[in-house]
């Protein structure tokens, strides 16, 4: 009898007896009745079964008097304590795996469905490019291709197959080889948060998303801080052929302008157009002032040389300070055997274009004109190119300069210390807006 009795003392502690305890409860607005047991589940949450059926809650959510008329306040600390390891558990599993992400300065729980993402899946990788990834969402047909940029994509391998949900970040353009603009959609993955970069408000679950100024500093309107920013119409980069303001860029950059600024480190300056070529895609400008010329090669080049760039491209992403890419010459001729260009494996973007092409010693070796159209390729070849770019070939600068003896082509630019050909150049370029 004593073991009898003994045995209905645990099972009533332990919250086990039938008809132990309340028999109806609210939760979240829903009642439910007719109560037959009550118990923690292994991960703390609360179990109820009732008469055909059941469900669950966190033991915050619950009563505490139903609470205590099912289970000790034992078996209740242990539950809190078995959700509490639980809730810990899943938030470090989803900091690992990247669901805390930071966009332009505020921090999301996309665990959550923030409004204004995007869901895509089961998408493919086309090309993985330095900033991010071009995919196609539309992967299952053979005869259309949808593709987007997603900007900050973790690493991936092309032709992978992806979901994932990233928020809507304007387009992603560039300039094909008939100088026409091509736009794509453009989503931002974001940064992946550590834990000690999500503000205490989202980790805690508060909040959906907040601001954030622990490790990212307030992204600035680039465009804003350029003159006459309201009127721009685009931007492109160029570079200095004679002491007193002679500068050389690509017609398609110039196109079209009512009026043009050149902006260098000592300032902004207006610049009028003195000659074009069309055919070869080039442009003499003159601003008043004094500036360091680049000299003109005057060796042949030859396949594989080393060469790379500095200009402007992409102002309103990567910024308006000059930026330098290298690469060789892949190709004596362009596309579909062009005479005049070279093949390049020098990264440029938009914004490049109209900057110098320029050899191990400083001199200018052709112009930098285009990339190769993606989709064109892409539609010709089935797969995107990698890095396939174009120069106009120093030559045809030559002779285009000669022609209107602007530039006295026998006074070049100073000779270039060994170790100091980047900074050098550095001085020569500028970035072109165009209004």
């Amino acid at each position: 009898m004593k073991v009898v009795l003994s045995l209905l003392a645990v099972l009533f502690s332990a919250g086990f007896l039938f008809g132990a305890g309340l028999t109806s409860v609210e939760i979240d607005g829903n009642t439910f009745t007719n109560i037959t047991k009550v118990y923690p589940s292994a991960n703390g949450r609360i179990i109820i079964l009732f008469d055909g059926g059941g469900t669950s809650a966190a033991a915050d959510k619950l009563p505490a008097d139903f609470l205590a008329s099912w289970l000790s306040a034992d078996t209740l600390a242990g539950a809190k304590a078995s959700q509490t390891a639980t809730a810990e558990a899943n938030l470090d599993r989803a900091i690992r795996t990247g669901r805390f992400r930071e966009v332009a300065g505020v921090v999301y729980d996309t665990r959550r469905g923030p409004s204004g993402f995007v869901t895509f899946q089961n998408v493919k990788v086309i090309q993985v490019l330095d900033d991010g990834a071009i995919i196609d969402t539309v992967p299952q047909d053979v005869y259309t291709d949808i593709p987007i940029f997603v900007r900050h994509l973790p690493p991936v391998g092309d032709t992978d197959f992806l979901s994932f949900i990233v928020r809507p970040d304007g387009t992603y353009s560039y300039v094909n080889k008939n100088g026409d603009d091509r736009t794509i959609r453009a989503y931002d993955y974001g940064k992946i948060c550590a834990r000690d970069d999500i503000p205490e408000t989202v980790l805690n679950g508060q909040k959906a998303f907040e601001e954030t100024t622990l490790t990212h500093a307030p992204q600035k309107d680039v465009y804003a801080t350029l003159p006459d920013s309201d009127d721009l119409v685009k931007s492109g980069s160029g570079f200095f052929v004679s002491k007193d303001g002679y500068l050389v860029t690509n017609h398609h950059v110039v196109k079209g302008a009512r009026r043009i600024q050149v902006k260098t480190v000592a300032g902004a300056f207006p610049a009028t157009v003195v000659r074009v070529d069309t055919v070869n895609d080039l442009a003499l400008l003159k601003v008043a002032g004094d500036f360091q010329p680049l000299a003109l090669a005057t060796n042949d080049v030859q396949l594989g040389d080393a060469v790379f760039t500095i200009g402007f491209p992409d102002v309103g992403l990567q910024g308006t300070q000059p930026k330098y890419t290298t690469g060789a010459i892949s190709s004596l001729s362009g596309i579909r055997d062009d005479p005049t260009e070279y093949q390049i494996s020098v990264q440029v973007q938009p914004g490049n274009s109209g900057g110098p092409l320029v050899n191990q010693a400083g001199n200018v070796a052709g112009v930098i004109v285009a990339r190769l159209d993606d989709f064109a390729a892409l539609r010709s070849m089935g797969s995107l190119p990698q890095n396939v770019n174009f120069a106009v070939k120093g030559g045809l600068l030559h002779d285009f300069l000669a022609a209107g003896h602007e530039v006295n082509l026998n006074q070049f630019g100073p000779a270039i210390a060994p170790g100091a050909t980047v900074a050098t150049v550095q001085k020569s370029v500028a970035l072109v807006l165009v209004y």
